[in-house]
């Protein structure tokens, strides 16, 4: 009787047993797959953070390609989340996000050489509209294969002849095109201040500045997307039920300013002050 009431006990706690299975990708500061700061990137911080909050679920990784992510959610036999990304009418009709944003940043901008400014007559200050930018002044923007930049830069983007647009796959695609925008190959890339900041400090760059776009607010918002099936949206219900403890923390904010330079860490202190005031 005993060893069948221990044996009950056993499988009743494997069955509790639920797991949440991140998608993470070798996109740093975001991920940090391979280096001395591995496991501290931005969005790993913050998936241990919502943990905290979601004792009944285990933590699982899983690393994928970045070409493969979306991919991965898509998917109904498995069920994966991934933490930031942008709802897009297109991924909403196979991934199910979550309500509440769970991420928060500075908007993308575009890098760019000191030369190129010099030439187009404008300070490293200058605020810009990406179409015309790179249109008028024939210029080759670099933009990572599969990647949302949210709607409205999604479809300035894809309005931009092909001839002006340089497009990268693979995991260290911004690190290639970087390395194109220093050798003259493109003129410009698009990503967001932290990457950029991340990318130019291990490479020790200093010829490359980053311009503000006027197309977009100045912060963006990320949420978690799961597929869209029964344990998916299971999933989102729990992630949504303490999203809002989660983001008002004082260790959210932390993370969310981690791996942004000085004067840009301040600036989204300030902004994320004025939203909170709002």
């Amino acid at each position: 009787m005993r060893k069948a009431l221990l044996l009950l006990i056993l499988l009743s706690g494997i069955a509790e047993c639920k797991s949440i299975d991140w998608i993470i990708t070798d996109f740093p500061p975001y991920y940090m797959i391979n280096d001395a700061d591995e496991g501290t990137g931005r969005d790993e911080l913050i998936i241990d953070l919502f943990h905290q909050y979601l004792p009944a679920y285990e933590n699982n990784k899983v690393y994928f390609p970045a070409s493969r992510a979306i991919r991965a959610l898509s998917d109904k036999r498995n069920t994966f989340c991934m933490l930031s990304l942008y709802k897009t009418p297109q991924r909403q009709k196979f991934i199910r996000f979550s309500e509440n944003y769970t991420t928060i940043g500075l908007s993308p901008t575009i890098a760019t050489t000191t030369t190129t400014l010099q030439a187009l007559g404008l300070k490293d200050t200058a605020k810009i509209q990406l179409k015309p930018f790179i249109e008028e002044n024939k210029l080759v923007l670099g933009v990572v294969m599969q990647r949302s930049y949210g709607r409205v830069l999604d479809q300035a983007i894809t309005s931009i002849p092909k001839s002006q647009v340089v497009i990268r796959p693979g995991q260290d695609a911004l690190e290639s095109l970087t390395y194109m925008l220093k050798k003259g190959r493109v003129d410009a890339v698009i990503g967001y201040p932290s990457e950029h900041f991340y990318l130019h400090k291990q490479t020790n760059t200093k010829e490359v500045v980053q311009l503000i776009l006027e197309d977009v607010d100045p912060i963006v918002h990320g949420y978690v997307g799961c597929t869209d099936n029964d344990l998916g949206r299971e999933i989102i219900k729990e992630i949504d039920s303490v999203a809002s403890t989660v983001v008002n923390s004082q260790e959210f904010k932390t993370v969310m300013q981690k791996w942004l330079p000085s004067y840009l860490e301040i600036k989204l202190s300030r902004l994320m002050k004025h939203k909170e005031a709002g």
